[in-house]
């Protein structure tokens, strides 16, 4: 999980599902679609989790003092 993290695919994806989840927001909205506001809550909770993995890989890899992991 940590080499898809940081590759470029993550964040192409994770950019797809917010698009998509803004895209299916917006029909909701506009043609009164209920079943999309399902679609939604799916795609936001892909979204979360995603952000989520990211922040707390990131957050482990922290030295206490807040130097850089790296070196």
């Amino acid at each position: 999980m940590r080499k898809f993290l940081y590759s470029k695919w993550f964040f192409a994806f994770l950019a797809l599902v917010c698009t998509l989840d803004l895209i299916s927001d917006a029909a909701a909205d506009v043609f009164g679609w209920t079943v999309l506001h399902e679609v939604t809550i799916g795609l936001e909770l892909i979204s979360v989790y995603l952000t989520v993995a990211m922040f707390l890989d990131l957050h482990s890899r922290m030295k206490v003092d807040g130097g850089d992991p790296r070196g």
